[in-house]
């Protein structure tokens, strides 16, 4: 029994992508989308030359990119710029994400070569999918907050005491840039090896290397099978129960006056 057609299916994977991201799809958006998802071509030809046109790709586009990609709500266009809408970054990040099939007991690499541009995009989509899940990265620092709270939906993050006191002070300040809602709770363990996103639901992923390291080195994403999903999560929650938790901390006073001076001070001439 057919339970959707081929474009009510195009539309649920749609709806997925955007909605799964956080964006904000419009009724509007939607209903452009279903119209016409792809860009529009122009008939100009006889029928026969429309129907080969159909095949090789080559009839004559009626929209531009600009177009197409404004229509559906994807992009903002301005006199004299264009960027990407919640909406597009929304789909971009979707098809970007590593395609994780967790629900096979085999489990499907995800290679992320150095070359490859987008492989912390990839990584930052992984991360997505887990929801309000817990990052563990021996190695978090305080410069993949921004990405992880931005991007992400991670309300936990679980590093260690291996990046050193520096780094973890670091790591307070950049917390209390973030107000609470949009906060995600840090805590310090003593030792950590490896590193996972575990969901609050079923998925448990390992990453081969810390996000700081991703697009210098040759790293996997790996979907881990129930068994051993269920033992990663069981024990990493006994080390966030047993681990420090990391207060924001507020530069003080002294710290933000010498910043500012700094920040107003000429460099010398040579």
């Amino acid at each position: 029994m057919e339970i959707a057609t081929e474009g009510g299916h195009r539309l649920l994977a749609y709806i997925s992508a955007a909605t799964r991201r956080g964006a904000i799809l419009s009724p509007d958006n939607l209903e452009a989308y279903a119209r016409s998802p792809f860009r529009r071509m122009r008939n100009t030809t006889s029928p026969f030359q429309n129907f080969l046109g159909s095949l090789t790709g080559k009839s004559e586009p009626l929209e531009t990119w600009t177009q197409y990609l404004e229509r559906v709500g994807w992009i903002k266009v301005a006199s004299d710029s264009v960027k990407l809408s919640p909406l597009g970054h929304a789909i971009l990040a979707d098809l970007s994400a590593p395609k994780l099939d967790v629900t096979n007991e085999d489990a499907s690499e995800v290679i992320l070569d150095p070359s490859d541009p987008f492989a912390y995009v990839r990584v930052i989509g992984a991360l997505s999918d887990v929801g309000e899940g817990l990052l563990v990265d021996p190695y978090f620092r305080f410069d993949q907050l921004e990405t992880v709270v931005e991007h992400t939906q991670i309300r936990r993050i679980l590093t260690s005491k291996k990046i050193g006191a520096p780094a973890i002070s670091q790591l307070a300040l950049a917390l209390a840039v973030y107000d609470e809602p949009q906060r995600p709770e840090v805590r310090v363990a003593n030792e950590l090896h490896d590193r996972f996103a575990i969901s609050e639901g079923d998925k448990v992923i390992a990453i081969g290397t810390s996000l700081n390291s991703v697009g210098r080195n040759l790293s996997i994403v790996v979907p881990l099978a129930s068994i051993a999903g269920n033992a990663i999560r069981r024990s990493h929650e006994d080390l966030w129960s047993s681990a420090s938790v990391l207060e924001p901390k507020k530069p003080t006073p002294q710290v933000m006056e010498t910043a500012e001076q700094l920040s107003t001070t000429k460099p010398e001439q040579n």
